[in-house]
């Protein structure tokens, strides 16, 4: 695609210097290689025309910017725009044409979107339809696999990915959809042909300053963005009010009030087993992923899959077939018969959905080792405190990527929420918290590791150093037995 086919695409678009080929765009000017294409892009914290002599050192070639900024000058192709966000979208959809033809499947939410989105993706895979997954963990699609650094790419990051998905035989796209991603228009030129919300709760309020803020910020995807079916979680009182505005969406939730909803649920330590009434009959499964929040997990699975059309025989195979979920709820195996659970809560309502099914499976005791992000809302901390205290016998409170913050300033405002700490221990060495959880430990209790999940790594100021905490607990179980 030729800089002057571009501007005949743009409405007030207007080109100086030679016309030249877009071979590769980005919006990131440290990404920059000679000969590609930069736009100019404003963001929430900074813009882009800023580093347009970044790009232009780096070698850039075309620059799409917005009208006025003085670009008479450079030694560049120039394609000048009423304003550049406005216009990504058409770039987007004429630069990468097959993005359009996948079926979109957006799930937002604050818990449950990663797992939701691996019981999706074994739907379709037994279903036989190929497609590929963009989330938290990674992005895959025919065999090819990149984790991933935000849980939505950028726009353009984005349309790229979405091209080699259909390019390689994706017929759909399976994509966690953020709070952040949907604020700052990431998926903008995009269409959902599904949308499904799992649930809200505290998280993200840094940025988002307030819960109605953050809801605003999730609902962006059925107003902005879904052109067809609506999945909605109404046990959740933000789905409930999202299912007020789309009364024609597909519901589910633990109560028969739910289209789609449990008739009996057995929750063990090997995994849950339900049967499931939904619009087209009921279904009869057995997971072999562990609590009640997998249950409203596997819920939302099936409404997806119905949505998109999967019979309940496929829907239930493909559900059956997932072992289980990096970092979620995740069992760390040992010779020893202990029961130590990895997992990704990082959030209140998070923690205390996997302490509350942590002791629905556990005789003895649960220990839970936790800690905070730093530079991250503060406020949760001491809630995540007061929840670790009430849920757990043992507390043990730690670091978790405590970036420019001092850990142990974050420790104290967790403990803000636990007025009497007799039974909490405190150790800011993730590492040796972890050890000393695992000495304590009896064959009957349950050791929850929260906050970090699939993750291999620790922010400290802003290095990330290698830390896992599934090799942590390996590591600290040679050392406690020796083997």
């Amino acid at each position: 695609m030729t800089a002057s086919s571009l501007a005949r695409l743009i409405p007030g678009a207007a080109l100086r210097g030679p016309d030249r080929t877009l071979h590769c765009l980005a919006a990131d000017s440290q990404r920059i290689r000679q000969g590609d294409a930069f736009i100019a892009l404003k963001g929430s914290v900074a813009d882009g025309h800023a580093y347009i002599p970044d790009a232009l050192r780096r070698g850039a070639s075309i620059l799409i910017c917005n009208a006025g900024h003085g670009m008479e000058r450079v030694d560049a192709t120039v394609l000048a725009v009423p304003d550049t966000r406005a216009a990504l979208p058409v770039i987007l959809n004429a630069m990468f044409p097959k993005a359009r033809e996948v079926d979109m499947a957006g799930i937002t939410g604050t818990n449950g979107k990663t797992t939701t989105t691996y019981l999706a993706e074994s739907i379709l895979a037994k279903a036989g339809v190929s497609c590929g997954v963009i989330g938290t963990i990674n992005t895959r699609y025919a065999g090819i696999q990149t984790a991933s650094s935000l849980t939505t790419p950028g726009p353009v990051d984005l349309f790229e990915l979405l091209h080699a998905m259909r390019a390689n035989g994706a017929r759909a796209c399976i994509m966690e959809v953020s709070s952040h991603a949907l604020d700052q228009d990431r998926v903008a030129g995009l269409t959902f042909r599904y949308g499904l919300f799992t649930n809200l709760s505290q998280d993200h309020l840094d940025y988002h300053r307030d819960m109605e803020t953050y809801f605003q910020a999730k609902r962006r995807l059925y107003t902005h963005y879904l052109s067809g079916k609506a999945i909605l979680n109404t046990d959740d009182v933000y789905g409930m009010r999202l299912f007020r505005e789309i009364p024609d969406a597909l519901t589910y939730g633990l109560g028969p009030w739910a289209a789609i909803h449990p008739v009996r649920t057995d929750n063990a330590p090997s995994g849950l087993t339900m049967r499931i009434a939904t619009p087209s009959g009921e279904i009869e499964l057995a997971s072999r992923l562990k609590g009640m929040m997998n249950a409203y997990n596997i819920l939302a699975a099936v409404g997806l899959g119905q949505a998109m059309g999967v019979d309940n025989d496929h829907i239930r195979a493909g559900i059956e077939a997932l072992a289980g979920v990096p970092g979620r709820m995740e069992s760390v195996d040992n010779a020893h018969g202990l029961t130590i659970i990895v997992d990704y809560a990082h959030t209140p309502d998070a923690l205390d959905t996997v302490l509350k099914n942590a002791r629905g499976f556990t005789r003895g005791r649960i220990l839970a080792v936790f800690g905070c992000g730093g530079d991250r809302d503060r406020t949760k901390r001491p809630i995540m405190g007061a929840i670790a205290a009430a849920g757990a016998d043992i507390p043990v409170v730690t670091s978790d990527n405590p970036r420019t913050e001092d850990p142990l300033a974050i420790i104290d405002e967790i403990l803000q929420g636990i007025p009497e700490r007799g039974h909490v221990l405190v150790e800011p060495d993730r590492s040796l918290a972890i050890c000393r959880a695992i000495r304590l430990m009896g064959p009957d209790d349950c050791l929850i590791i929260a906050g970090k999940g699939h993750e291999d790594y620790q922010i400290i100021g802003t290095t990330r150093v290698p830390f896992d905490d599934r090799v942590c607990v390996r590591e600290c179980l040679k050392e406690v037995y020796g083997q």
